[in-house]
C-alpha cells in the first residue's frame, strides 16, 4: 500500500513539472533542388522593409534561426516568391525546386497549416486573375464584382475548414487581409479605367521638367525624345523598390547601348537630397537618376495616379505611352515587353 502511494505521489510530482516554455524564434531549414549558386534564401517583411539572407549550401541545405517579436508576415525570395508566416517558436521545413517553386514546394514541421494554406490562397489568387491581370482589370463592371464576391466566398469556406488547427491570430489577419485585398483590388479596378481613359496606349504621356539630375544640371522628360524611355519611380526608404535595383541593373546591361533611356525618378524630400545621393553612390545605381520637385505631389506622379512604389512606364520615343504600369524588372514580362519594341 505504501508502495503504490509513493508511486502516485510521483506521478503527480511529475505532472506539475513545467513544460519547456516556447521559443522566442523560428526555426527555419529545408532543401532546395538545382540551387542557383551564390543565391541565398531571402526573406523581406513589407511592412517594416526589413530583410535578411539565409545562406544556401552547395548541396541546396539552409538552416537558420530567426528571432521575432511578433507573427509576421514575409515575402520570401529563391528566385521566385514564396508567402510565408512566422511566429514564435514555429520549427518549419520547406523544400521545392528552384526550377519550378510553386509546383513543388513541400512545407513540414510546427506551423505547416499556416503556410500551406498562404499556398491555397494564391491559387485562389491565381483562379481570380487568370492569365492576364491587366485583363482581369478591364472585363465589365458586373463581371468584375461577380468575381470578386466568388472569390470572398470561396476564401471564407476554405479559412472556415481549416479553423480548427490554424493559429486564432492568423484566422483573424487573414480575414482582415482579405477585406484590405478587396478594397485595393477595387481601387486597382477603378485606377485601371482611368488610365484606360487618360493613360492608354498611345496617349501622349504627362511630363515633368527640372528634375534634379545626378550627374548635375536638371533634366525634362522632353530631353529624351526620340528615345524610348524606362521609368522606375522609387525612393530611398521603399524596401520594395530597393529589391527591384538588381533586376533593374540587369535589364539595363541587356539593354546598353539601344534606343532606350533608363530614368529614376525618386519622390524623396528634396531636403532628403543628399540620402537620395548617398543610396545612388552606394548601390552604383546606373541610368539616369533624377530627383522629383514635389515628392509623391509631384506633377507627373499625381498624373499617373501613382500612389504606391516603385511604379514603372514604358514611353515611345514621342513620348507617347506604351504601358503606364510596366511590369518589375524581377518580372520576365518586362524584357518580353522591351523587346517587342524597335530599340
Amino acid at each position: 500500500m505504501k508502495k503504490l502511494s509513493f508511486i502516485a505521489i510521483l506521478i503527480v510530482l511529475f505532472s506539475f513539472q513545467k513544460a519547456d516554455p516556447p521559443k522566442d524564434y523560428v526555426i527555419l531549414h529545408g532543401k532546395i533542388t538545382n540551387p542557383i549558386e551564390g543565391l541565398g534564401f531571402r526573406l523581406f517583411d513589407p511592412v517594416s522593409s526589413k530583410s535578411f539572407t539565409i545562406k544556401v549550401e552547395a548541396d541546396g541545405t539552409y538552416r537558420d534561426t530567426i528571432k521575432l517579436e511578433k507573427a509576421t508576415y514575409f515575402n520570401g525570395f529563391y528566385d521566385k516568391f514564396i508567402a510565408l508566416y512566422l511566429t514564435k517558436d514555429m520549427d518549419l521545413e520547406i523544400n521545392f525546386d528552384a526550377k519550378n517553386v510553386s509546383k513543388s514546394i513541400t512545407i513540414k514541421g510546427k506551423g505547416e497549416e499556416e503556410n500551406s494554406f498562404l499556398g491555397l490562397k494564391a491559387k485562389l489568387e491565381g483562379g481570380l486573375f487568370g492569365a492576364d491581370y491587366l485583363e482581369f482589370l478591364n472585363v465589365e463592371k458586373k463581371i468584375f464584382d461577380e468575381k470578386m464576391k466568388q472569390f470572398s466566398d470561396n476564401f471564407k469556406v476554405e479559412l472556415d475548414k481549416k479553423k480548427s488547427v490554424l493559429d486564432p491570430n492568423f484566422t483573424t489577419s487573414q480575414l482582415k487581409k482579405l477585406e484590405e485585398f478587396n478594397t485595393s483590388l477595387a481601387s486597382e479596378y477603378t485606377k485601371q479605367q482611368i488610365n484606360n481613359s487618360e493613360l492608354g496606349v498611345g496617349m501622349p504621356s504627362p511630363v515633368f521638367t527640372n528634375y534634379i539630375n545626378y550627374k548635375g544640371g536638371k533634366s525634362s522628360l522632353s530631353d529624351f525624345k526620340g528615345s524610348y524611355v524606362f521609368i522606375d519611380v522609387w525612393a530611398t526608404w521603399c524596401g520594395p523598390c530597393k529589391y527591384e535595383m538588381p533586376y533593374l541593373a540587369k535589364v539595363e546591361k541587356e539593354f546598353h547601348g539601344k534606343n532606350i533611356k533608363f530614368v529614376s525618378i525618386s519622390v524623396d524630400r528634396l531636403a532628403d537630397e543628399k540620402k537620395w545621393r548617398d543610396m545612388i553612390k552606394a548601390q552604383g545605381l546606373t541610368g539616369i537618376q533624377l530627383l522629383a520637385d514635389k515628392e509623391i505631389k509631384s506633377t507627373f506622379i499625381t498624373s499617373y495616379y501613382i500612389q504606391g512604389i516603385p511604379r514603372f512606364i514604358v514611353l515611345d520615343r514621342e513620348g507617347k505611352i506604351i504601358s503606364s504600369d510596366a511590369p518589375r524588372p524581377s518580372e520576365p514580362e518586362l524584357t518580353q515587353l522591351l523587346n517587342t519594341l524597335d530599340i
